[in-house]
């Protein structure tokens, strides 16, 4: 039997609206549809996608929310298993995550095991969630010959990120928004965040002073310098 291809989806940041033709289509043809689960409750992804996965298969795969690479290691070869057996059974999987699949997405982990066992695999772009922030701020990210940087905030190096040279943004700042905080409140920058971009609950900052501690982990900052 031939084996089924693998595709990680991108839905975008939220909004079903900027789903891609591209993702429709892979979605409609695919015979199962899979989704990580961090055991959280809602699953944002599916969210975006419910009507349009009709009657197909969903495949929970446990993405455990934690940085213990012991823990994550066994939940990226587990959800690889319940994948395999998919592909093996002659069905296209697609693997949606939020966003673009090439930016800090959980899929790209089973993405690269199921490609170095030899299986099909495929990528389907997304809207990133900090260029829908970007234009739910009407502002641009650069401009001539500006640089951008894009920083896992929550990992630590963001004050040295900080320094570059260009424009910022700020992913996943999560617990440490107020650690990030005080090192983006620099005179020479201008700093913006969206909360929930494109879903229920979408808030959005044109200053540090509405930012605090119960900003959540869907959160983009940008950080932009101020023009000389």
């Amino acid at each position: 039997m031939t084996k089924g291809k693998f595709y990680s989806v991108g839905t975008g940041p939220g909004d079903p609206k900027l789903l891609t033709v591209a993702a429709l289509e892979t979605i409609e043809n695919a015979d199962v549809i899979a989704v990580p689960d961090s055991g959280n409750g809602k699953n944002a992804v599916l969210e975006i996608v419910t009507e349009y996965v009709g009657e197909k298969n969903i495949l929970y795969c446990p993405m455990a929310m934690t940085r213990d690479k012991e823990k994550l290691a066994r939940c990226h070869e587990d959800s690889c298993k319940m994948l395999q057996a998919e592909l093996d059974g002659g069905k296209n999987v697609a693997f949606l995550t939020l966003g673009d699949p090439s930016v800090y997405s959980t899929t790209m982990y089973v993405h690269n095991m199921l490609k170095e066992k030899g299986y099909s695999t495929k990528m389907i772009p997304g809207v990133t969630s900090f260029c829908a922030a970007a234009a739910a701020l009407d502002l641009s990210l650069c401009e001539g010959g500006q640089a951008l940087h894009i920083l896992p905030a929550s990992y630590g190096g963001t004050e040295e990120g900080l320094a570059l040279d260009g424009n910022k943004v700020l992913m996943k700042s999560g617990k440490s928004i107020l650690k990030v905080k005080k090192f983006a409140n620099m005179e020479n920058n201008e700093v913006y965040a969206v909360e929930r971009c494109g879903m229920e609950g979408e808030k959005i900052h044109t200053s540090l002073d509405t930012i605090d501690e119960t900003t959540g982990y869907f959160c983009v900052m940008i950080v932009k310098e101020k023009e000389q």
